[in-house]
This record gives C-alpha cells, structure tokens and sequence, in this order.
C-alpha cells in the first residue's frame, strides 16, 4: 500500500540542490542569499526553491525594483511582493527609477535593464558577502541566443544567459517558462501577469511571440536546441569551471555522484580530468577518504559493455555504470549504523492513534513511523514532500518485547535473515520457525543486479540480531510472534529518488 502527497515543486528540488551545490552555495559559513523579485512567474517561483533549500543559518533578502513605466502597475508589483515578502519571512529591499517622470512608456529595454543592475551591484557593493539570485529561466536564454545571432555575435554570445556571472546566479536556466507557471498554478501561488509582454514593440516580445513559432514551423522543435548549443558553447569557454554543463553532472550528495557517461565521454581529455578532479575535491570537503584519480578517470573513459557494471576504484569507493548513467558510491562501514528510537522511547513519543515520528537516515531518505493503532492504518508521511515508497506494518506488542534489540543498519553483508513461515506454520524441532533463516542478506541482494550506490542506501530494519525487513525488499513482519494482532505500527521509508529505486526493487 503507498500513497502520494501533492508538491508540484518536488521535482525541482534535486536539479536546484545540484545547481547550489555545483557553486559552492550550501558550504558551512557561506555568503548571505539575495534574490531579485519582479512579481513574475520567474522570480516567484526562484523564491519559493530558495527558501525551500535556504541553510538554516542563512539569511535571504527580497530585491525589487520601481521602473516607474506604469504608476498602477508599479503599485500593484509592488504590494504584491511586499506581501509575498511578510508571508515569507524575507527582508525586503526596495528601490526606484532616479527618473523624475513618474511614467514612460516608451523607454527602451536595454535602460531599463542598466537601471535594474545599477541597483542590484550598489545592493552588492553594500553587502560584500551576499550573492544575488535571478530568475532567467530556458526561454529567456533561448531568445537571448536569438538574438545575439541574428545581430551578429562570437562565441560568448551563444552562450546567451551564463548561469554564473561574478555574484549572479541563475538557477532556473533548466526550466521552460510554461513548466514554472504551470507549477505555480497547480500550488495555488499568485504571481503577476504583465499585459507588456505581449506587446509586439520590445525586440525579445518578437522574437517570443514570431521568430521562434515560424522558426518552430520550419524546423519542430528547433529553437529547443539553442539551450543545449549554449550549454556546449559555455562549457567549451569555461575550462576553469567544467561543471558549469548542468546535464553533466545529474546528482550529487555526500559519498554518492551520479554523471551522464555519455557528456562526459564527449569531453576532451584534458576536460575529463577537470571534472574528475572538481567532484572529488568537493567530496574532500564532506570529510570523505577519496579514490585514485586515475581509476575513476581509466574506468569511465574505458568501460566494458554492459547495461550494469560495477568496478572499485579504491579508498571505499565504487563505480556503478547503469546504462548511460555513472554512478560514484562511497560505501559507508559498517560502523555507521543508526539506532532507532525504539521501546520505551517510541511510546513516550507516540502515545495516541495518528501520531508519528520522522527519523532522518544518514545517507539520503527518512523513516516515519506512526502508531499504535487498533488496526493497520495508513502510511504515515512525515510531512516530507516526497512519495511514501516502501512501507511496512509491525505489531506495537512485539516491539514493545523485543526492545532493545530493534536497530536500524546499513549493508550488514552477513546478517541473517528472519525466518520465514512455511505455507503449513510448521516449526522445527526446537520450536523456532522453518524457512530461510540461515540465508544472509548479501544472499537476499545478490538475487538480482542492483548497482552499489542502491544496496549501500538500503537501510535494513534488524530484529534479535536478523534482518527482519528491508523496504521494497525484505519482509518478514507478519513471521514475528503476535504480528497478526494489534495495536499496529505503520513505518514508511522515503527514498529520495523513488522512481530510480522502481528500476531494482520488487515493490516500489
């Protein structure tokens, strides 16, 4: 049984997690977040990912601007984003056109454009350890490639909207303009429709509303493929930062990397080493032992054929190549096991029916458990925004027994299995129960190909000293003596990225 919880912004949050951790932007003690905010689709949304992933000791500032071109308008962008701001929590900071006509409607882009960005380095220059976020997003890149060929441009003009620029960042240059608005739609935020652009006067509304549509005509799609152009154009003029390509690099976590072997074959050998040496100097920085070099660099250049491979490379790492995909896995020792709040401290937390816990599990995921109940309930979520994936049910009487012994463990190779019930319930004659206990579970997982980086963030739920359940994988519960009588625990476990998991385990 599994259920879902609604969050349209869900899955923007691993590609904007990468984005702020390919810069450098969640390290300990690092620059205070600004974020400039129109009212718009684009700058909405931007706000509502940063406060989502903002580090706890971290502070945001809201930036917006008065061009004074529409007095009504103006007021209007302005209410609504200090309102957006108090809901928040944000500071706000205002600033206005030193222009002293109160309306122009007839000024050009590219002032109104200089105005914008003279406000946003004086705010900067005043805060020397702040970096500022911008809401560009794919379709603002694409027309800015647009036109820079069209008006006659080198290489750098094809890269249109650079991700990165002194202290700007722009996290959205992955999304589609109709995706943002989509999303803010479907999470009942507001955000402000401006009449102005679909005006055919400013030369990016033309190129919007016009250019691209006959260009679309002519070629299908063809405008699409201005973004990945100015994807190769940046990272062929940007040795020094070969992150800077966003598909290269899928995900990234402490001890777990995952690459798109097929970009990264695609780089010259000099850029391949970049990389290679980036991504690990930035698991250094997790406190984390690292691999050879040159077995990471020999073994993504040279792999043999084959839909799932697994190499180690030293120092308590693993490669995993899953198709096209490559993944970086440091296998954590056993030493890191995680002890849940068990017995008599679960019942202290959870006296009544619908209450639940949420425990954090080091390596990516969350365990919830909610209870006790008469009967098998639902699912508890944990209030996390992610799909319950693998979940269980426990009888509260035996946890209650066996206490002590319950412990949450990753990757125990040779610990035993809980012994299954045959179909007829007959026990040995020792009374203990029939079945499979003497297997292992690095017999249970060599059952069917699984890359490492999925075995090693398999948490295993042990019971007397024997795995007793292992979500998606493993479950014994109803084995466990009065399992078939209630009260009820509900447990779930929520993977991070549960639609990789549906790839290898039986019943995501």
């Amino acid at each position: 049984m599994t259920s879902s919880l609604k969050d349209p912004f869900a899955p923007f949050d691993a590609p904007f997690r990468n984005f702020l951790l390919r810069h450098d932007l969640l390290v300990p003690d690092g620059a205070a977040w600004s974020v400039g905010v129109s009212g718009g689709g684009d700058s909405v949304l931007l706000l509502h990912l940063l406060i989502r992933h903002l580090p706890s000791n971290r502070s945001l500032d809201i930036l917006h601007f008065d061009h004074h071109t529409d007095p009504p308008k103006n007021a209007r962008d302005k209410d609504f984003v200090t309102s957006l701001a108090a809901r928040l929590g944000a500071r706000l900071v205002l600033g206005e056109s030193r222009s002293i006509e109160k309306r122009r409607p007839q000024v050009s882009e590219t002032l109104l454009r200089q105005e914008r960005q003279d406000f946003f380095n004086a705010y900067l220059a005043e805060n020397p350890r702040s970096v500022l976020f911008l809401g560009h997003q794919k379709d603002d890149r694409i027309e800015t490639v647009l036109a820079n060929l069209f008006r006659g441009t080198g290489p750098r003009g094809l890269v249109g909207i650079p991700e990165k620029n002194g202290k700007i960042y722009r996290p959205l240059l992955f999304l589609e303009r109709e995706e943002i608005r989509q999303a803010l739609r479907e999470a009942g935020e507001a955000f402000m429709e401006d009449p102005a652009n679909f005006d055919l006067g400013p030369l990016r509304n033309r190129i919007r509303l016009e250019l691209r549509p006959a260009i679309d005509r002519i070629f299908p799609g063809g405008t699409a493929h201005l973004d990945a152009l100015a994807h190769h154009m940046a990272q062929e003029l940007s040795a020094s930062a070969p992150l800077s390509a966003g598909p290269l690099l899928i995900f990234e976590d402490p001890g777990y990397v995952r690459l798109s072997l097929r970009l990264f074959r695609a780089l010259a050998p000099s850029r391949q080493a970049a990389f290679s040496r980036n991504i690990l100097d930035r698991q250094r920085q997790w406190k984390l032992p690292l691999p050879p070099e040159r077995n990471l660099l020999r073994t993504l250049a040279t792999p043999p054929s084959g839909p799932l491979r697994h190499f180690p490379l030293g120092g308590g790492w693993h490669l995993d190549i899953v198709s096209d995909h490559a993944d970086l896995v440091y296998l954590y020792p056993d030493t890191q096991n995680t002890n849940l709040p068990m017995g008599g401290h679960l019942r202290a937390s959870l006296p009544n029916e619908g209450k639940e816990i949420s425990v954090p599990l080091p390596r990516s995921g969350h365990l919830t458990i909610a209870g006790p109940s008469a009967s098998p309930g639902p699912f508890p979520t944990g209030g996390m925004p992610l799909r319950p994936s693998l979940s269980a049910h426990l009888s509260a009487e035996v946890v209650r027994e066996g206490a002590e012994d319950f412990e949450m463990t990753y990757r125990r190779k040779a610990l035993p299995l809980w012994p299954s019930r045959n179909p007829l319930g007959k026990t040995k004659g020792d009374g203990s129960l029939r079945g499979i206990g003497s297997r292992t579970v690095d017999q249970l997982l060599s059952r069917r190909p699984m890359p490492a980086g999925i075995k090693d963030r398999l948490p295993i739920l042990a019971f007397r000293g024997k795995a007793l359940w292992i979500p998606g994988w493993l479950d014994r519960t109803g084995d466990l003596p009065g399992a078939e009588t209630g009260p009820y625990l509900s447990i779930t476990f929520q993977a991070r990225e549960p639609s990789w998991w549906k790839k290898f385990l039986e019943n995501p």
